[in-house]
């Protein structure tokens, strides 16, 4: 994968991705990094880096997605179990379309073009992280509605958003236990993670005019 000049560095990181960074103070050569997943073993220790400093870590919003779509790796596409379950850690740690874009260049390369359930995990990856970024922390699908769970809201944005032709008597707000939550009804063709995506990027939008 990494043939070009100054490609040691990458090739060191995939090594700690795959076998796991061993103890850190001792001798052995191989942990339980694996088991939890480079991205978060990086974030437990930097926040164990800051609790030792007296500094409190940054609260960065976390989004879960469950919807009623094909998004899965299919052992007749990567019969590796491994493999698999290494890209599946991969694909959840995208945070941005170049993210996206790169992993999914080196999918291709290895294994050919991908089938829709493997697409449909990389869109729900990025849908999770521009749903964190609109601060919703859960996407559910119920039925024939996609519920967003909201860790906090402007009532302005919210109005303006449940104003616009496309949610007219589609969108309303719906507090379940103190927690506001936005119900969005489906349409009879609506694919719901495109109806997702086409959302935040109108949330996004209806921010901006607040900033």
């Amino acid at each position: 994968e990494y043939a070009e000049f100054g490609s040691g560095f990458k090739i060191a990181m995939r090594d700690l991705e795959i076998r796991g960074a061993g103890s850190l103070l001792g001798a052995s050569q191989s942990g339980h990094m694996i088991s939890i997943g480079y991205d978060l073993y990086l974030k437990l220790l930097e926040e164990a880096v800051l609790e030792e400093r007296g500094e409190k870590p940054l609260q960065e919003v976390s989004c879960t997605a469950d919807l009623d779509i094909t998004a899965n790796i299919d052992k007749d596409y990567i019969s590796n179990g491994e493999q698999r379950m290494d890209l599946y850690r991969r694909m959840a740690a995208i945070r941005s379309k170049a993210d996206a874009e790169e992993l999914l260049d080196e999918i291709v390369d290895r294994y050919g073009d991908p089938p829709k359930g493997a697409l449909n995990l990389i869109d729900i990856a990025l849908l999770r992280a521009e749903a964190a970024a609109c601060e919703v922390t859960d996407i559910s699908q119920k039925g024939r509605e996609l519920h967003f769970t909201l860790q906090s809201f402007s009532f302005e944005e919210i109005s303006r958003l449940c104003a616009l032709p496309e949610y007219k008597n589609r969108l309303y707000l719906a507090p379940k236990a103190n927690v506001p939550i936005l119900c969005l009804k489906l349409q009879q063709k609506d694919d719901p993670l495109k109806t997702a995506q086409k959302f935040f990027k109108n949330y996004q939008k209806e921010g901006n005019k607040s900033s």
